[in-house]
């Protein structure tokens, strides 16, 4: 939170920041082990579509460079601690996608600011939803996993789901952003 904080945010908002990542682990942990008893786990991880929603909301609200890169590692540290075996990469090598996929939701965030303020969501969410699951796979085939035409077709199809559920994703989070982004508490919490 060191780092939150020498960029220029003040306590509310790391506090902010730091609910939201607990709040979306916390989610993630619990909707997560409740959908492992089905199979659709395997296929869709339906759970990040709150997931994204909380991610772009915290980037909407502290909207500057290194939100999400800071997001993205604070939630892939809890998971190497929390959940080492969980997701295909084991222990710290989880962070090797969040940062990837951080800086590109970031990068997309910031240069797309002006010419698509709201829509940009949808550019670096989805981008970065490509990138980040590509960066993973990386790491599971360095790690041994066989680069073989069923990993071929499952990886395709987890592309696939995860574009609908990071589209649906930004899609809520705009859906709040509009209710909420004109209450003065939003506004006290984006300037304070």
């Amino acid at each position: 939170m060191q780092v939150l904080k020498k960029r220029g945010l003040s306590t509310a908002q790391v506090v902010f920041f730091a609910s939201m990542v607990a709040l979306d682990f916390g989610w993630g942990m619990v909707i997560k082990t409740a959908l492992q008893l089905t199979a659709i786990h395997s296929v869709a991880r339906l759970e990040m579509i709150v997931s994204v929603m909380l991610m772009v909301l915290t980037r909407l609200m502290l909207d500057r460079f290194g939100t999400l890169i800071a997001y993205e590692l604070a939630w892939g540290l809890l998971a190497a601690v929390f959940m080492p075996a969980a997701g295909g990469e084991p222990g710290f090598l989880k962070l090797v996608p969040a940062l990837t996929q951080g800086v590109v939701f970031d990068a997309l965030f910031t240069l797309l600011r002006r010419p698509l303020p709201l829509r940009r969501a949808y550019v670096a969410v989805l981008v970065g939803g490509l990138i980040g699951p590509s960066a993973a796979m990386v790491v599971r085939t360095a790690m041994g996993m066989p680069w073989a035409t069923a990993t071929q077709f499952l990886f395709s199809i987890s592309l696939v789901t995860s574009l609908a559920i990071n589209g649906l994703g930004v899609w809520l989070a705009l859906s709040v952003w509009k209710r909420i982004n004109g209450l003065q508490a939003v506004a006290m919490l984006r300037t304070a």
